[in-house]
């Protein structure tokens, strides 16, 4: 069918922060499907992890986005960038499935706020989440526009947003598997 390049803590929860692991292994709803479907599955580096190690405080993207962890972010996304474009070069489908609210691997919504310095303790209703891609997903897109590779479809699981509907986001996974 195709490739699908997923974010590294779906494959596996333990690299995320204390606290952020929504189960405690392999997120199996979106691998479950993806193996369901005959994609094959190529684990994107954490680049959070990476740069900070395992016993690393969350943080929001204004935190991370310095310039040592955008270059760190380019030269991860440079390497995934040349993976997607052999697979494309092939002919072979490509997806990309980040992590919302996450502030590098967020496809649609990151994690915001300019004034956070630690670990979250929002008050009710205060706006942590923001509108936009993580910054690894940003330089991702940079590297694949600089080699002439359309961006492949994507999305991000939302399974740490607040409003998380298991069954919304097991159809748009589908969705963009099946398109």
């Amino acid at each position: 069918m195709g490739v699908a390049f997923v974010a590294h803590c779906l494959l596996n929860q333990n690299s995320k922060t204390d606290g952020g692991a929504s189960c405690p292994g392999v997120y199996s709803p979106a691998v479950d499907m993806l193996r369901s479907r005959g994609w094959r599955i190529e684990q994107m580096p954490c680049p959070e992890l990476a740069f900070t190690g395992l016993n690393r405080f969350w943080g929001v993207r204004e935190q991370y986005d310095t310039i040592a962890h955008r270059r760190h972010c380019r030269r991860i996304a440079d390497a995934v960038a040349t993976a997607i474009a052999l697979r494309v070069e092939q002919g072979e489908e490509v997806v990309l499935i980040g992590v919302e609210g996450s502030p590098s691997m967020g496809v649609c919504i990151t994690s915001s706020d300019a004034t956070y310095g630690g670990r979250p303790t929002w008050p009710a209703g205060a706006p942590e989440l923001a509108e936009g891609e993580g910054i690894y997903v940003e330089e991702l897109r940079q590297a694949l526009q600089a080699r002439g590779i359309p961006l492949p479809r994507m999305m991000g699981v939302t399974t740490p947003l607040p409003d998380h509907d298991p069954e919304a986001e097991r159809r748009a996974l589908a969705a963009l598997l099946d398109s």
